[in-house]
């Protein structure tokens, strides 16, 4: 372990204690610095978070819908998955913003300056060229958004990446994040590096913009009532129609975006109930929407890995990845998961299929997002 830097572990099964073990085992270091630990949303969160009393540095993690890491595909088999950071290379600190639902931009601010103040130094004086910003925040506890603002606009200099934790889109499941053996929902984490080693904030979007642009003009968190005051899903099936492409259904393949400053605000179109349109993030009356179509998912994916590969030195120790489950969903309907999952192989790879992913101050979607950290040199 003396001349690693990083360490990916995976482990399957239906027993949360045994998954539990494994990663332990795959982790235990006298020098590790930091664990993240993801793992299914169907095993006990407080066994993986429990892993902060066997381990002698903070875990950190969420449940989540699935998890990426090396190892086969599990199929229906719960996994879990772990990266250990080890080495006088990094210096870590964590904050925690809990019980966002009270003040969502204060303690996402509060909890940069508690990661700052663990390194021994200030928001102000974070270094993007030392410094980067991982974030966790539960997905379903609707003060997301907000999170992504309070903490990337508190240290402004530095790059903010993360995602939030995931479960199935169709059932009313709670999401949970972890850090330092506490298991919280209605919580976000900031994990402040400061690293010695190259590291490159990853952001893949594979979405093109159409020309269509719509109004909402009814709706309620992540459901769209009515697209130009009439009933959303008809009417969003006659734009695309008009531009000579349909609205597969009942899992769409196109999306949203509000474009902010020229970047794409992406809001994933989970499926299509009667009239109502289910997206994965919520949107707001009065806002102007893109319709997006569908790229070359893994053609980019593949292209972003290896510019990323490319910053940090051409090899990487190790990628810290947060994929949202839309791109995973897009991939299994085109036949091209397999693909996808190799693209992600071909590095060393650990993270979890997110609901949403933090680039900056934006919340978004259908984007992979993730921190590639660089080998050292021989």
């Amino acid at each position: 372990m003396a001349d690693r830097i990083a360490r990916q572990t995976f482990a399957t099964g239906r027993d949360p204690a045994a998954l539990a073990r494994a990663l332990v085992d795959g982790l235990a270091a006298r020098d590790l610095r930091i664990a993240f630990v993801f793992g299914d949303r169907r095993l006990d969160p407080e066994t993986l978070a429990g892993t902060q009393r066997a381990l002698s540095a903070p875990v950190v993690g969420c449940s989540t819908f699935g998890v990426l890491g090396p190892g086969a595909p599990t199929g229906d088999e719960p996994a879990a998955v772990g990266l250990g950071l080890y080495g006088d290379w990094v210096r870590v600190g964590v904050g925690v913003a809990p019980e966002l639902s009270k003040a969502a931009l204060t303690r996402s601010r509060d909890a940069v300056h508690a990661a700052a103040a663990a390194l021994g130094t200030t928001m102000d004086a974070l270094d993007p060229g030392r410094h980067v910003a991982i974030t966790l925040v539960d997905g379903r506890c609707n003060h997301e958004e907000a999170f992504c603002i309070g903490s990337a606009a508190a240290a402004p200099k530095i790059r903010f990446i993360g995602g939030s934790a995931s479960s199935d889109h169709d059932q009313d499941l709670r999401t949970f994040v972890w850090a330092n053996g506490e298991v919280m929902s209605d919580a976000g984490i900031v994990i402040l590096l400061d690293s010695d080693q190259p590291f490159h904030a990853v952001v893949s979007a594979h979405l093109m913009p159409t020309e269509l642009k719509t109004v909402v003009t009814a709706a309620s968190g992540r459901v769209i009532d009515e697209l130009d005051g009439r009933p959303a899903a008809p009417r969003l099936r006659q734009l695309i129609a008009s531009i000579g492409e349909q609205l597969d259904e009942p899992r769409p393949l196109h999306a949203f975006a509000r474009y902010i400053d020229g970047v794409p605000y992406v809001r994933s179109l989970y499926s299509i109930a009667g009239n109502r349109l289910i997206l994965a993030s919520a949107v707001e009356t009065g806002h102007v929407l893109r319709v997006m179509r569908p790229g070359d998912l893994v053609k980019t994916t593949t292209r972003d890995l290896r510019v990323a590969a490319d910053r940090v030195g051409g090899t990487m120790a190790a990628f810290l990845a947060f994929s949202c489950m839309g791109r995973h969903s897009e991939a299994v309907i085109r036949g091209s998961d397999r693909q996808l999952a190799a693209a992600y192989a071909a590095y060393p790879t650990a993270g979890f299929q997110t609901l949403s992913e933090q680039s900056g101050m934006l919340l978004v979607n259908h984007t992979l997002t993730g921190l590639a950290i660089g080998a050292p040199k021989p």
